[in-house]
């Protein structure tokens, strides 16, 4: 997922991978508790 790393510090990079773990797990929640989906589908997540 993070193939270069283009923030100016390590508070930056600290941002986003905090980021991508928040996004990950809203979307395996709103799969799960709220479409009634499997959770590891997430290519077709919410469309």
């Amino acid at each position: 997922m993070i193939k270069r790393n283009y923030a100016k510090s390590f508070e930056g990079f600290k941002t986003r991978i905090f980021s991508k773990i928040t996004s990950l797990t809203l979307i395996q929640y709103i799969n799960k508790f709220i479409l009634n989906r499997e959770i590891h589908n997430l290519k077709a997540s919410i469309i």
